[in-house]
């Protein structure tokens, strides 16, 4: 193995090459804290975002991160992208991130445990399809699309190229996502927003129903997926169809690439989605419960190719029964167990995007995510967001559209999960400034002194992009300049003339 301080000769050599005054903290991110070597194949514990060798975590017996001690599941285990994109920058070809997980208790049950309508594990037997799986295809996916062509798209779709090689490593991991709509009937009521942008215009935001904000989210992801090649359904809450059961058509919508045509998809899903009358109760738990047993003959499948499913919540509201009658503690137990046990059988990461401020909801959806251990992300609307990260810390962020959309739609890029949760550190601020400022593939290393680092960011930022600021409405950097000194030399004399002071609006800022 190599000593302690080897994997710093290297850093010189990366892409971003760090200031002297993080270079412990650099070390410290190449190196792997259990065999105390350069990182083989990262893997991120998605409840502590601690990283560590995938062959270090394999052994472990208890499941509990080395450095915390926190308790980890095998489905919340993610490939660090941004970490392996820096050893592959340093020539570590050994070092990129795999497609596979640890082994868990998904992939380890015997054939005879398998669930119902799994078929049988011989491979020479002919498993039985359900007519719905005929009709919405399999959720296989080629793992190994050429790179180049999904960085180039995503550029196109206004990535920049630091970010946009992460999100297509990512997106070869997601074997499908799945939007559960809320069509109930408190979605009519009329506190929605949605951003407009029309060319020409300033983007801005406009009033709506909770329930049009839910069918122009849907259908920019639609969009979005169909362009970036990610297979993608949208399943209605409140089914027209009798008992419930999942209609290709009717409550559920498939768009896929692959399968040629995504225009007439979109614009079905469209027609439905504008057709639809918020009505009835909400019924996440039996939903949910649909949705998982019809992937479950699938999730080992999908976990030994080393991909996962993601499934977006968008709801209003806490969880009911079928026929309503309010929700009960009863209930939000249940919904709470539904996801866990999803989360244990299948490779799946959960996200709720709420489209309520009320604090009962809020407070009951972060309880899950912070209680009852699923692998589950709660997102708020854009100015929500956008107001929790500056609280957090990182305001030298302009928290654009673009990064809303990744969040919303389940990312695997742990540190932008983080931005609303910590003041991210600087070399996590190093890494996601890099991302943003870095605009095509050739741009050169960022400079090594931290004074010079942020003097080259700022005299990039004229030629970058302006990006929609949703607290501030109008069109900005990417990257406050003044903000990331503070963020990168905190033993700068400057300071902010009203402090740091931790309230919920600064008329200053």
């Amino acid at each position: 193995t190599h000593p302690p301080a080897a994997p710093t000769r290297f850093l010189p050599r990366l892409g971003l090459q760090l200031p002297p005054i993080m270079m412990e903290q650099a070390r410290d991110l190449l190196m792997c804290p259990i065999c105390i070597d350069t990182f083989q194949d990262p893997q991120m514990l998605g409840d502590c975002a601690h990283t560590f060798c995938k062959r270090c975590i394999a052994p472990l017996n208890p499941l509990r991160c080395p450095t915390c001690r926190r308790v980890f599941r095998p489905q919340s285990v993610l490939p660090n992208f941004a970490l392996a994109a820096l050893l592959n920058d340093a020539g570590f070809g050994a070092s990129a991130v795999s497609s596979a997980r640890p082994p868990s208790e998904l992939d380890q049950r015997p054939a005879a445990e398998a669930p119902e309508g799994a078929g049988p594990a011989s491979a020479s037997a002919t498993p039985q399809v359900s007519p719905l799986r005929q009709l919405l295809g399999s959720l296989e996916r080629d793992t190994v699309a050429p790179e180049g062509l999904g960085v180039e798209r995503l550029m196109q779709l206004g990535l920049p190229a630091g970010l946009a090689k992460l999100v297509s490593d990512e997106d070869r991991k997601i074997a499908l996502r799945v939007f559960l709509l809320d069509n109930s009937g408190s979605t009519a009521h009329p506190d929605g927003k949605v951003l407009i942008d029309e060319v020409g215009q300033q983007p801005r935001f406009q009033r709506c129903t909770r329930w049009e904000e839910i069918t122009h989210m849907a259908l920019e992801h639609a969009r979005w997926n169909a362009d970036i090649g990610t297979p993608v359904e949208f399943v209605l809450l409140n089914a027209p169809a009798p008992g419930g059961a999942l209609e290709e058509g009717l409550d559920c919508i498939r768009i896929d690439a692959s399968r040629g045509d995504v225009e007439g998809p979109i614009m079905q899903l469209e027609k439905l989605l504008r057709s639809t009358v918020p009505r009835g109760a909400t019924p996440l738990t039996d939903r949910i419960r649909k949705i998982r047993e019809r992937i479950l003959p699938e999730g080992r499948d999908v976990a030994r190719r080393g991909q996962k499913v993601v499934l977006v919540i968008a709801t209003d509201g806490l969880p009911t029964g079928p026929r309503g009658g309010g929700s009960s503690d009863a209930e939000m137990v249940a919904f709470g167990q539904e996801l866990r046990r999803m989360s244990s059988e299948l490779p799946i990461h959960q996200v709720v995007r709420l489209c309520t401020n009320e604090s009962a909801i809020v407070d009951f959806y972060g309880s899950i995510d912070e209680e009852m251990e699923v692998d589950l992300e709660v997102i708020d609307d854009m100015q929500g967001e956008a107001s929790e990260i500056r609280r957090a810390g990182n305001r030298w962020l302009v928290y654009s559209p673009i990064i809303h959309r990744l969040r919303e739609g389940g990312t695997f890029l742990k540190v932008l999960d983080l931005l609303d949760e910590r003041k991210l550190e600087p070399m996590e601020v190093c890494m996601v400034s890099s991302m943003l400022v870095r605009q095509r593939p050739d741009d050169g290393p960022l400079p090594s002194e931290p004074e010079a680092f942020c003097a080259e960011v700022r005299e990039r930022l004229p030629a970058l992009p302006r990006v929609f600021c949703p607290l501030r409405l109008r069109m900005l950097p990417p990257i406050d300049p003044d903000e990331l000194e503070w963020s990168l030399l905190p033993k700068l004399k400057l300071r902010r003339t009203c402090g740091e002071c931790e309230v919920n609006y600064c008329p200053v800022m």
